[in-house]
């Protein structure tokens, strides 16, 4: 049985997208995530089970999906080379 959804699915390919969720002592977690698309009105993200970002995920049930402009790209591969994760004060 087909179902067509609405919207027809979004993927970027290999851009990487900052994901950003809150730490239990209130302060912001980022990571880059180069796994993620739309299908439909759902975001599908590729995450590894074990990371920061995926409990707070868990805990919270909310996060932000950054999608950085080119004039980021060298922090954002910063980011990437050294922690693959940062975390901030809010």
């Amino acid at each position: 049985m087909h179902y067509p959804s609405e919207p027809a699915i979004l993927y970027f390919g290999t851009p990487v997208v900052l994901i950003s969720t809150i730490n239990e002592d209130g302060s912001v977690n980022l990571a880059p995530m180069s796994s993620v698309f739309w299908l439909g009105w759902r975001a599908v993200l590729g995450l590894a089970a074990s990371s920061q970002t995926t409990q707070n995920l868990l805990r919270t049930g909310q996060c932000v999906l950054n999608l950085p402009s080119v004039d980021l790209a060298g922090a954002v591969n910063q980011l990437a080379r050294t922690t693959g994760a940062a975390s901030v004060p809010a």
